[in-house]
């Protein structure tokens, strides 16, 4: 069987409930999913599916499911981005960093105060942004438990953002988590996108990203950085 049925156990510290994720592959059959969701046993269930599925998106909705977005795969083979003038000018003002504890508290800080609001647990009526920031505060501190790397974006040798860069092989990089910070949120700095750069410094060949069409200003600008897109799946959840 393709399809992954996840029990989410992070998500009962972050959230307080029972949560299941399943991913759908494109080989999964409709019966699997039927079954799948036939055994589940859960407070909130999240279900991925290959935007190419449209049969298993249909039944998810005939079985009470939301869709609350897509998820985008995005991915840089690391060439050179073709950057306008003024974008240029930008990158050539910021440089980045390792991060230190310092750094690390003020990212905490940041995410504390409401830093991401477009995701699907902010816009969900039954959570909200306390919760959303819980979760990414959390989260973060299981990316460095488990090693991943940290850097901070500097714009004139302030921090203005962050990145979070974790691989398997040294090749293939995930930028699993960034952005900007508050102070910085209506400078354009948005466009500026680091991680092909560090990743080009760490050896690496390609890096992936993921990111949510609730926030097509990030879309636009790793589009800008020279990001195609991979996978897309539509995201629906339900409450039990």
């Amino acid at each position: 069987i393709h399809m992954k049925v996840i029990e989410a156990y992070w998500e009962k510290r972050n959230l307080g409930i029972e949560t299941v994720e399943i991913e759908c592959e494109e080989p999964d059959t409709l019966q699997q999913l039927k079954e799948g969701l036939a055994q589940l046993k859960t407070q909130y269930a999240v279900v991925k599916i290959p935007v190419e599925r449209s049969d298993l998106s249909e039944y998810v909705q005939q079985m009470g499911y939301v869709y609350v977005e897509d998820l985008m795969e995005m991915i840089h083979d690391l060439h050179e981005a073709n950057r306008s003038k003024l974008h240029q000018r930008l990158y050539d003002a910021t440089t980045y960093r390792r991060m230190n504890e310092q750094d690390i508290k003020q990212l905490d800080d940041e995410i504390a105060g409401g830093m991401f609001d477009s995701d699907r647990i902010s816009k969900d009526a039954q959570f909200g942004a306390e919760q959303s920031a819980k979760r990414y505060r959390n989260w973060v501190a299981d990316l460095l438990g488990k090693g991943a790397l940290p850097y901070v974006i500097l714009y004139k040798e302030e921090p203005a953002g962050f990145i979070i860069l974790q691989t398997k092989d040294d090749k293939n990089y995930d930028s699993v988590l960034g952005g900007g910070y508050a102070k910085f949120r209506n400078s354009g700095l948005g466009i500026i996108q680091k991680e092909q750069e560090i990743v080009k410094k760490l050896g690496g060949r390609k890096v992936t990203t993921h990111v949510s069409t609730n926030n097509p200003s990030q879309v636009k600008a790793l589009c800008m950085n020279g990001y195609l897109p991979g996978k897309i799946c539509h995201v629906f959840v339900k409450h039990f």
